[in-house]
């Protein structure tokens, strides 16, 4: 028998494309699509073309990118699941420090849900292989006391997220609390931390119940801020009652509830909430209790009711802030003119009356001798309302008043005018102010966001500016920033949309890996809505199709079967084949084909009527020793058979389904008669299944009985057809039965038709026509109607 491997070789030599397990995002084993070469990978081409020139060579993949010791993380999970080795002890233990260093370095940089999912698997790897008598998990105590602080600046997304942050933190306490006066110093920071986690993570009885009973212990190692971190955690799950218990507590413990405490929850308020009624409650409670409040805790409010329109409840705020907070002093005055200019614009004031109060404040400031003058921190805080107002037009003209006074914008007036462009879907201006950020040499973005708003907005503009979103790109990279999910999925898109695999590829590594599951959710879409848009082009579908199984071996088994179903309406039944096969090879059992999916590929490939590939995965369903077949799944196999014109098969397996212990169904009759109809002696199988149903008083329907005059029909039992069609209480398929008829006797039955059925007939003549195909039987041409005779398992 000729070599697989061979004819595999001589097939890529004749095409002039070899391929590299290395490069290819499918394994040529299984996913080289038999009839036409377009389905190959476009990007993977041999190195020498037809007549001897080189082709340009071919890039080499970029190698996914791992943030210190996740590889080895990653490994363990892999492990885990699939029952192999994992990694050491010791290099796990490496691995949880390296990256614990690597973020605490980068000055604590955020970790999001899935690292932290990481690193609690591993730790609770370790604690779970220690041996008896070992007391350490290879970890230091700096590592663990790190990761506590990482944990305290992380913030998820998910609120069920959450639950992870507080079981890595209280496993690590409970790490440093057994060392005991080993820790020393750090015990208390690890105990002043994970109360601290518990308070903002929506756990704060938890940190109320820890922080009660190590303050009554020894109230010298607990920070007196942790009070205050309880009671925001209170405000948090929104549960006023256990404030005031914590505020009356906190008295007792001898913790006053400060103008600093006050602070605080009118912080969470007003910058975390911004909850107008929360914020009145909260501060009216301070006024109550004979609390001053901070000037932090006055332009907090202020700036709630600039924004919110409660300027009629804060102008009494106003008013004692500019009388009783303020010194006369160059800085205080700036601080007094920012709040009336905001006040001013929040209550309406056209801009040239916004310029006319600017130049009453300057006089009145030189006639006291004081000489202050604007300065470009005034302006900012007026675009920046303007901009939350979706007035781009009054933020420029904003822009324009401190030009005009030859205040020069900073670096937060660039942003300022970068975002507003964005949200006002003015591309090229905020990419002019983008490049005035860089030129300049300005303090970049604090996070990502406004970046990743500007890489969407670019990817989703038709026609695409490739050349600017390149030039973005290698902005970001050389910036070391990282654009977020939703920039990945737009790009993603784009080079999809342009056939720019490598590059894709290329993002996908880099990336990835680095996403919790739902934001790797996000990016999944963009790949599984474009393959399943039925206007793309099969072979990019296909290069889709295998970069997305590589990258994300976590697709779930629906959407491979939604694939397997595409391919199969595209006319690809090899393609189809071969996802299929990619799902019989998982490892995961909760990935694998069920008998559902079996049906539906069974369905498929006997439309498709490609007989090889149903012999490859029947020969894979006779191997499966995970199902138990059931009547729809050999009801399938009859339709597949039935497709592929193999009828005797077919009807064995009909003999299989009567025996059985569950039996036929409704369909399986149905598809038996269909049998029956191409069979070379199906008019004896068709009575025989006729007698049975009689025999066992089972209720025949219309489709049944239409069916079995098809059958008869196919026989070429003319006239004892239009007998049963007599007999029949209803009408039946009239279409039905002249398509099954021989092309010799369909002209007699259009007659005998018309005659006896006029109106019916008419209804069926009006039906398009079409001549039968070449796997139709009874393969001689004739013509027939277009009647849906689809059966389903």
């Amino acid at each position: 028998m000729r070599s697989h491997l061979t004819r595999h070789v001589f097939r890529q030599i004749i095409y002039g494309a070899l391929h590299s397990e290395t490069l290819c995002w499918c394994n040529p084993r299984l996913c080289q699509p038999r009839p036409i070469r377009p389905c190959l990978p476009s990007a993977i081409l041999h190195s020498r073309g037809i007549f001897g020139f080189a082709r340009p060579s071919v890039r080499e993949q970029k190698p996914p990118i791992f943030d210190p010791g996740s590889r080895e993380m990653l490994e363990l999970n892999h492990a885990l699941i699939k029952h192999e080795r994992p990694p050491s002890r010791l290099a796990l233990a490496k691995a949880f420090s390296a990256f614990v260093l690597d973020r605490h370095m980068r000055q604590r940089l955020s970790v999001d849900d899935s690292q932290i999912g990481l690193l609690l698997m591993t730790l609770r790897y370790l604690q779970d292989t220690r041996t008896a008598g070992e007391t350490s998990l290879g970890l230091s105590v700096e590592d663990m006391v790190n990761t506590l602080q990482l944990l305290k600046v992380s913030k998820s997304k998910e609120p069920e997220e959450l639950d992870v942050h507080i079981r890595l933190a209280n496993s690590l306490y409970e790490e440093v609390d057994r060392l005991g006066e080993v820790a020393g110093d750090d015990r208390a920071e690890a105990l002043n931390s994970l109360i601290k986690i518990l308070a903002l993570k929506r756990r704060p009885e938890e940190a109320q119940k820890l922080l009660e009973k190590h303050w009554q212990h020894d109230s010298s190692v607990i920070d007196p801020n942790q009070w205050k971190n309880v009671l925001v955690g209170f405000a948090l799950v929104g549960d006023q009652d256990k404030m005031f218990e914590m505020i009356e507590m906190m008295e007792k413990q001898g913790v006053p509830f400060s103008s600093h405490v006050h602070q605080a929850v009118i912080a969470y308020y007003t910058k975390t909430t911004k909850d107008v009624e929360m914020t009145k409650t909260w501060y009216e409670i301070g006024m109550a209790r004979g609390i001053e409040p901070t000037r932090r805790t006055d332009l907090l409010v202020l700036t709630l009711c600039i924004y919110n329109n409660e300027l009629a409840w804060g102008e009494p705020i106003l008013r004692l802030f500019l009388d009783t907070k303020l010194q006369k002093t160059p800085n205080d005055i700036k601080v007094s003119w920012k709040l009336i200019l905001q006040w001013a614009v929040a209550k309406g004031k056209r801009f040239e009356e916004v310029d006319r109060l600017l130049d009453l404040l300057v006089q009145k400031s030189q006639e006291e001798g004081l000489n202050v003058r604007p300065d470009i921190d005034m302006i900012n805080p007026l675009i920046k309302f303007a901009a939350s107002q979706n007035d781009a037009y009054a933020a420029e003209r904003y822009l324009a008043l401190g030009l005009k006074r030859g205040l020069k914008p900073d670096h937060k007036t660039r942003l300022l005018q970068f975002e507003y462009r964005i949200q006002s879907g003015d591309l090229d201006g905020a990419k002019a102010a983008y490049d005035e950020l860089k030129d300049k040499e300005y303090e970049m973005f604090d996070s990502i966001a406004p970046l990743d708003r500007l890489l969407v907005a670019l990817c989703n503009r038709k026609p695409t500016r490739h050349a600017a979103i390149r030039e973005l790109i290698e902005d970001l990279k050389q910036r070391n920033m990282r654009p977020g999910p939703d920039a990945v999925s737009a790009l993603a898109l784009v080079y999809l949309q342009n056939g720019d695999l490598q590059d894709l590829v290329d993002l996908l590594n880099v990336h990835a890996y680095r996403f919790s599951p739902k934001q790797r959710t996000s990016i999944r879409n963009v790949f599984v809505t474009y393959c399943l848009d039925p206007s793309v082009l099969t072979t990019k579908v296909w290069d889709a199709y295998n970069i997305l199984r590589r990258t994300f071996s976590e697709l779930d088994l629906q959407t491979r079967t939604q694939m397997m179903s595409a391919f199969f309406e595209r006319g690809r039944s090899d393609m189809a084949t071969h996802v299929f096969g990619h799902m019989r090879h998982l490892d995961m059992p909760e990935m694998r084909p069920t008998i559902d999916t079996y049906v539906v590929y069974f369905e498929g490939i006997g439309k498709a009527a490609d007989l090889e590939s149903l012999g490859l995965v029947y020969n894979m369903l006779k191997l499966d020793n995970t199902l138990e077949p059931d009547t729809k799944l050999y009801n399938s196999l009859m339709l597949a058979h039935l497709g592929c014109r193999d009828v005797q098969e077919s009807l064995r397996i009909w003999d299989d389904i009567v025996h059985s212990r569950e039996g036929p169904t409704c369909n399986s009759v149905l598809i038996a008669l269909r049998a029956c109809e191409m069979a070379s002696d199906g008019e004896k199988r068709a009575r025989d299944i006729w007698s049975r149903l009689a025999r066992l008083e089972i209720q025949i329907t219309k489709e049944i009985y239409t069916a079995y005059v098809g059958a008869l029909a196919g026989q070429s039992f003319f006239d004892e057809c239009l007998e049963l069609i007599n007999k029949a209480e209803k009408e039946i398929g009239l279409g039905t039965v002249h398509n099954a008829l021989p092309v010799s006797e369909q002209g007699a039955m259009s007659q005998w038709a018309s005659e006896h059925y006029p109106l019916t007939w008419e209804e069926v003549k009006k039906l398009s026509k079409r001549k039968r195909q070449g796997n139709e039987y009874p393969y001689d041409g004739g013509v027939v109607y277009n009647i849906n005779r689809d059966i389903r398992a």
